[in-house]
């Protein structure tokens, strides 16, 4: 039985994040019973500088790749691979890029309980295909409350407490130079980045089993 943790440097917003942990997600489950996996969730900012009510996402993304029509251009390629992963992105004119912050702290309450992944995954549902506002506290709350939590895990997230772990646990990436995502940090050695095949992962998981009973 190999034994690999998984630290998964993520953004809800960030799409290559969610395709990214769909396509490990099938290489962990292609290796099977010979391999144990433990997964972690380290918060990271794509837009650190956004409202807190975040920003139109046309607008705010139209500004970011130059037009309207690259934007266009760049969301239909991102759903037509995030159809070959089984993911659907949605995207309409009244979508909000939010603040995530708020988001950051009940996915580390989450990994408080254990409810880490059920926790991220809802919230790249809720975002990429729901179209829902994730920096949207009542939002937050709902979802938090479908996955488990209870009424003083949702409190322990909107304290002061949560926010200053997850600028502690940001203030950390910052020093290791992570500055893009998806970023995975396999047993607090191996950084690799990128969202990549199901099949690349499982090779590269393999080597680093393969690396480390050597």
């Amino acid at each position: 039985m190999a034994d690999l943790t998984i630290d998964i440097v993520a953004d809800p917003v960030c799409p290559w994040c969610y395709l990214g942990y769909t396509r490990l997600k099938a290489a962990m489950e292609h290796l099977g019973d010979d391999f144990r996996f433990d997964i972690h969730w380290l918060p990271f900012e794509l837009h650190p500088d956004i409202a807190k009510l975040g920003e139109p996402r046309a607008q705010f993304l139209g500004k970011k790749f130059g037009s309207q029509e690259k934007l266009n251009e760049v969301s239909h390629a991102l759903q037509n691979v995030g159809y070959e992963a089984g993911l659907e992105f949605n995207f309409s004119e009244k979508d909000v890029i939010p603040n995530t912050k708020l988001a950051h702290q009940f996915i580390a309450q989450a990994s408080r309980i254990s409810l880490a992944t059920p926790m991220m995954v809802a919230l790249f549902y809720a975002y990429f295909t729901k179209g829902e506002n994730i920096g949207d506290q009542s939002i937050l709350e709902r979802i938090a409350k479908e996955v488990g939590f209870q009424p003083e895990d949702i409190e322990d997230a909107l304290s002061r407490e949560a926010e200053y772990l997850v600028d502690e646990k940001m203030e950390k990436l910052v020093k290791l130079n992570i500055q893009s995502v998806p970023t995975y940090i396999i047993n607090e050695q191996f950084l690799v980045q990128g969202a990549h095949p199901p099949e690349t992962f499982a090779e590269i998981l393999t080597d680093i089993t393969k690396e480390k009973d050597a």
